[in-house]
């Protein structure tokens, strides 16, 4: 048995074989355990590496002759066979996988009770360094996996998940393969349910996805696609065992912190199968905030294939999560609909749509929004803006403003127009944000960019005219310049009345309020705007509404003036710029310039008819000229003074002559001649207002200098 040729052991082998036969055939137990306990102890425990060689050929020709006996003792064979798994010579090594097959051969009905230690041997020994016992344990595995696929009555797959679970994150290349070729062995079988116990698996196969060995990944791939195919179900809902939830926290986390790109893509796709199964397992609906919280980021990805897998994801779940929120209803109380978390959703796309989110990924976001807004405008409207909750998402949707992409300012400011177009303590709410981030920290640089863009946006969502004064009456208010500092207060009122005075003589979406203030509509049947929650129902009303605002800036008064055809007053606002008290400057002059250019354009063609007859308008006249006085020698000027050389020089000369013309400037009748006239105005009451603002401004002026020179000195 001991000799250290191999056909000597082989025929030693043989004989014991017969002897052990024999022992059995008389029914001599103990003479049987006794042959056993030799070979175990005087051969396999032996120092040298022949007697072990020899003990194991002997442990498999004893349990060869034991086939077909009722205990064939493999308890105390099997365990000193898997000891020599470890020897230090190769060649032990693999005659223990050679004995190990044998036995294993040789009784397959009951070798299963032995498959956790023969598992833990094969594992380590798959990774074994010599290319032959390598081959040895490949067959043995091979054989052992065909045992267990046929005795599957004797295998407990709740024994061998555990085990699994400790070895599927090695780095072994061996290992690996060894693994998943179990895996996809176990989960063939029918009536083994590998979908129960897939998390436990789950994490260490995706995580096979990026291995540098291209078998490994193609095992793994298709390990992960059977089980999809599984959980799918198609025709049954075989789904139901799989803890669906488990297995959306290990996707996201791996769609997150994954750099590989096939494994982004597989991840992505798994959720996407997930949320097209979200119909039959209502289970799945809570998950959509998580789900949500790994697509989206992926969208800003380099890889093409992971942006286009995660928008086809991204729109699916979008479908799914709209038909859920279109069912919620509010009755005092938020009531989910179908399991969808929807403070959940909100918080996940608040997280996607501040200053950390890039470009791909916040539009998404925000598109997202807008459609949940569509879907439930209340509920959304009452998570989004309460501030104290973790999804109120106003403050970063009003950062979004900041972003250099036209697109993401558009859609961000769309969704904080469905924010505010409810209650009237919604819209107060979101102006009164808008208007605060303006007038906050950086604010002059948003205004100065998106300015434009943010109040036409509101204009278009909730309503020009009710946007106008609600913005007026706030900046009226005053406090909104942060520290209670007043000069910064009255700069950052002046510099939004010249925002918005530009958008309202230019946009589009202040065309209605352009034509009641000019008087074009006045008269016509339509709804009244008190009715609508605005401040107005005519010129006249909305004017009012304005104008106190509208002084914080000269030519923006002018400018209000003049479209409202309130000549009178626009004269008298003009002759002031040139007051002693008053200094015209660069701003004040650049200001002008703009507004003479306006001027021109389709918007004042009734103004400039007008001037046909200047003897019915004597302080429109009297006003541009007044304007083109306090112009230097500039292309404006040019502008201005080629218009009014082509005013009737003969009604010119009449204008000084007294024709209904107060020594003042005004009407005798005290109008205005516009939309005014007849109005109720109180002409000296607009006076009044004006001049104790710009006093402000004056004031805050002088002291400005003061403080500037008290520093020099």
């Amino acid at each position: 048995m001991a000799d250290k040729l191999y056909e000597k052991r082989k025929t030693a082998a043989l004989e014991v074989e017969q002897v052990a036969r024999a022992i059995l055939k008389d029914g001599d137990r103990a003479n049987l355990d006794a042959l056993i306990s030799t070979l175990v102890n005087d051969f396999v425990a032996a120092p040298t590496p022949n007697h072990r060689k020899g003990g194991l050929i002997g442990l498999a020709a004893v349990t060869v002759a034991l086939a077909g006996a009722a205990d064939p003792n493999l308890h105390d064979i099997v365990p000193p066979v898997l000891r020599c798994f470890t020897d230090a010579d190769q060649r032990v090594r693999y005659y223990a996988c050679e004995a190990l097959y044998n036995i294993a051969k040789a009784q397959r009905g009951v070798f299963v009770a032995h498959f956790a230690v023969t598992f833990d041997a094969l594992c380590k020994l798959s990774a074994d360094a010599d290319p032959n016992v390598q081959n040895a344990a490949h067959l043995l595995d091979r054989l052992v996996k065909d045992i267990v696929t046929e005795s599957v009555e004797g295998f407990d797959v709740a024994t061998f998940a555990p085990m699994l679970k400790e070895r599927i994150g090695v780095l072994n290349p061996y290992v690996r393969q060894f693994l998943v070729g179990w895996i996809a062995a176990l989960d063939s079988v029918p009536e083994i349910d590998m979908l129960t116990h897939l998390p436990d698996m789950a994490d260490g196969l995706l995580n096979m996805l990026s291995d540098p060995n291209r078998e490994i990944r193609q095992q793994a791939d298709g390990a992960l696609g059977d089980f999809l195919a599984e959980i799918k179900g198609e025709g049954k809902s075989a789904h139901g065992n799989a803890d669906l939830g488990a297995l959306v926290d290990i996707l996201v986390k791996r769609c997150r912190g994954s750099a590989d790109e096939f494994t982004r893509v597989t991840c992505i796709n798994w959720l996407r199968e997930f949320v097209s199964l979200a119909g039959d397992s209502p289970r799945l609906v809570p998950h959509f905030a998580s789900i949500i919280g790994a697509v989206l980021p992926c969208m800003s990805r380099t890889e093409s294939k992971v942006r286009e897998t995660s928008s086809r994801a991204s729109d699916e779940l979008l479908a799914k999560a709209v038909e859920r929120v279109r069912e919620i209803r509010v009755v005092g109380e938020i009531e989910p609909s179908g399991g969808l978390d929807l403070p959940g959703v909100l918080a996940a796309l608040t997280g996607h749509v501040g200053a950390g989110a890039k470009g791909p990924t916040r539009l998404e976001a925000l598109r997202w929004y807008a459609a949940l807004c569509d879907g439930s405008p209340e509920t959304v409207r009452r998570l989004s803006l309460d501030g104290a909750a973790e999804n109120g998402a106003l403050d970063e949707l009003l950062d979004s403003l900041r972003h250099d992409s036209d697109e993401v300012v558009t859609r961000a400011m769309r969704v904080v127009g469905s924010l505010g177009n409810g209650e009237e303590a919604d819209f107060d709410g979101v102006v009164r944000r808008v208007v605060g981030m303006f007038a906050g920290e950086g604010g002059s640089d948003v205004l100065e960019r998106r300015g434009s863009a943010v109040v036409r946006t509101l204009c278009a969502e909730l309503g020009a005219e009710r946007v106008y004064c609600k913005i007026a009456a706030i900046v009226c208010e005053g406090g909104v310049a942060g520290d209670g500092d007043e000069f910064g207060g009255l700069d950052f009122a002046a510099a939004m009345v010249e925002a918005m005075n530009l958008i309202l003589l230019t946009a589009p979406e202040c065309a209605g309020m352009r034509k009641s203030l000019s008087g074009s509509s006045v008269g016509e049947s339509r709804e009244p705007l008190k009715k609508r929650g605005q401040t107005g129902g005519d010129g006249v009303e909305l004017f009012l509404a304005l104008y106190p605002c509208w002084c914080h800036s000269a030519v923006s008064t002018v400018a209000l003036c003049l479209l409202s055809r309130a000549y009178t007053h626009a004269l008298r606002v003009v002759r002031s710029m040139g007051d002693a008290e008053s200094e015209v400057t660069v701003r004040t002059l650049v200001q002008i310039d703009q507004l003479v250019h306006l001027l021109e354009s389709p918007m004042f063609a009734n103004l400039r008819l007008r001037l046909l007859e200047p003897n019915a308008h004597p302080d429109l006249v009297r006003g541009l000229y007044a304007l083109l006085m306090l112009l230097p020698q500039s292309d404006a000027f040019r502008t201005l003074h080629a218009r009014l050389s082509a005013v009737p020089t003969l009604a010119l000369s009449r204008l000084g002559v007294n024709d209904g013309v107060d020594g003042t400037g005004g009407d005798a009748s005290g109008g205005t001649g516009g939309c005014l006239d007849g109005g109720g105005v109180d002409l000296t009451k607009l006076a009044a207002t004006y001049a104790e603002v710009r006093g402000r401004h004056v004031r805050a002026a002088e002291e400005r200098r003061v403080r500037a020179t008290r520093e020099r000195e």
